[in-house]
Order: structure tokens, then C-alpha cells, then sequence
């Protein structure tokens, strides 16, 4: 809005000037029902920039005033695309440099401006979590207008579940997982929270059921894949020699792959409940 002003500025001078210039002022007639206002067109102009000093003034103050994301704010268009994406841009500076209070301060005020909002929020919720500001990053979430833009939806779905893992909420968190598993199945990221999730539920047969993929994908060095595969293997023979039959434990064992049913160590641990050994 103050470049429209400068502009309006530039040519009331210009109207005030050029009649002066040629010796011929002019006069300015307002004339409606019942008034008649004569003026000269110098202080017609002078008028006018003080009117318009005035609403910049006012839109200043609104400005300040909703500072939100309401209709209004909405339409005073707070910050042009540019300012807020040169925000961005630097909160993400900032974020390297690792001053995150001043990345978060950032990506507030970018989130002001329409276009950059949803990226806005994601990146201030990403880092909110990754400090622990839960309630921060939920209201991060909270504000992305729903339904979330398409091009935005999986990279919202994955801090999303990142907060549920942080906030134990299990039950929202598992239709996430199984939501971006079946969209993304071999995205290292989706499986690393899967695997979080699976582990602190204790259902080892999926992340059992993970492990391939797991593997394919390379989300950790393969000397850790290979410890977590036989933690896994060996929680899983826990969990099912106290819940099923002998019989049931046997069976489940045959249906496992070969290099896992040729490992002393689980083929040991399986023997012991079973009380005798196996091929």
C-alpha cells in the first residue's frame, strides 16, 4: 500500500505543478445534492495526500490490531509474498546457525502470508518437536487449515505422527502408520516411525513383517539391522511362549525364514520352551 501512495503522491504533484508551470492553477468543483464545494487544484491535492495519510495510517493500526489469521487480516494483506518468503528463507538460515527461538519467531510471520502458511507451520511444528515444545507444535498442527493441501498432506501426516508418538497418543498414531505405510511402504522415514511405533507397543510381528523392507531401504547401518532383527526375533519367541501352545510356537517358527530358523541363538531359545530340540 505505500508504493500506491508514493504513486498517487507522484502524480497529485504532478497535477499541482503543471498548471503552475503553464501559469493556470485551475479550479477543482465538487458539486453534489445541496452542497458545492470550489477549490483550487493546489489545495484540492494538498487534501487529498493528507486523506490518504490518513487511511495508511488506519490500515497501519489494523494491521497491528488483527494480526491473525482472520478475514480481515486476510484481505489488509498482511506482508507481501516476497517479505514472507524472504522470512522462510531466513528462518531456515537461522535454523542452521542454530538459533531456533529466532527460526520459530520467522516461520510465525511467514505463516501470516497465505501462500507460505501450511510450509510455515510444518517447519515451526518439526522444530517444536524436536525440542519438546509439544503444545507449541500442536497448535503448529492445529493452525493448518484442513483439509490439508495435497501437495503438503504427506509431510503433515509424518510430524503429525512424529507428535503422537511424542505425545503416547497409540491409538491415533496406529491409523496414521498404517495410512502412510500403505501410501509410502518403502520411504525410510515412514518406516523408521513405524518401527518407533511398533516397538513402543510392543507388537513385534509387524516390525517382524517390517524387516525386509527395512533392510531393502538401509534406514540404519547393517550392523544395527542385524542386532534389531535378532532383538525383535527374540522378543517375538517371549511374547508368543506365553500366550500360545507349543504347537502354535513350532508352527510359527517353521513359517520363519531360513536364516533366521538357522540361528543358534533364537533356534535355542525356541528349544527351551518347546523342551526338546528341533531341525
Amino acid at each position: 500500500m505505500l508504493r500506491i501512495l508514493i504513486i498517487i503522491m507522484v502524480l497529485m504533484i504532478g497535477i499541482i505543478v503543471g498548471p503552475m508551470l503553464s501559469g493556470h492553477q485551475g479550479m477543482v468543483l465538487i458539486q453534489m445534492q445541496g452542497y458545492r464545494i470550489t477549490m483550487s487544484v493546489t489545495t484540492f491535492v494538498i487534501v487529498e495526500i493528507v486523506l490518504f495519510g490518513i487511511v495508511y495510517f488506519i490500515y497501519t493500526v489494523l494491521k497491528a490490531i488483527f494480526n491473525s489469521h482472520s478475514i480481515l487480516s486476510e484481505w489488509l494483506d498482511y506482508g507481501s509474498s516476497k517479505k514472507a518468503t524472504k522470512r522462510f528463507e531466513t528462518a531456515q538460515l537461522s535454523l542452521l546457525e542454530g538459533d531456533t527461538n529466532k527460526a520459530i519467531k520467522l516461520l510465525d510471520k511467514s505463516a501470516r502470508f497465505k501462500n507460505n502458511r501450511t510450509l510455515s507451520h510444518l517447519q515451526a511444528a518439526q522444530i517444536e518437536i524436536d525440542h519438546n515444545h509439544l503444545e507449541q507444535a500442536s497448535s503448529h498442527i492445529q493452525q493448518i487449515n484442513q483439509p490439508c493441501p495435497s501437495e503438503y498432506q504427506f509431510a503433515f501426516s509424518l510430524i503429525q505422527l512424529k507428535l503422537q508418538l511424542k505425545l503416547q497418543q497409540y491409538e491415533s498414531a496406529y491409523e496414521n502408520v498404517e495410512k502412510l505405510l500403505d501410501k509410502q511402504p518403502r520411504n525410510p522415514e515412514v518406516l523408521r516411525l513405524a518401527y518407533q511405533f511398533f516397538t513402543e507397543t510392543r507388537n513385534f510381528q509387524e516390525i517382524i513383517e517390517l524387516l525386509p523392507a527395512m533392510f531393502k531401504t538401509e534406514i540404519y547401518p547393517a550392523d544395527q539391522l542385524t542386532q534389531i532383527e535378532q532383538q525383535v526375533y527374540a522378543a517375538r519367541i517371549n511374547q508368543l511362549a506365553g500366550s500360545v501352545t507349543s504347537g502354535e510356537l513350532l508352527a510359527w517358527w517353521n513359517e520363519q525364514p531360513k536364516t533366521i530358523r538357522r540361528n543358534n541363538d533364537l533356534k535355542g531359545q525356541v528349544e527351551v520352551y518347546l523342551g526338546h530340540q528341533i531341525k
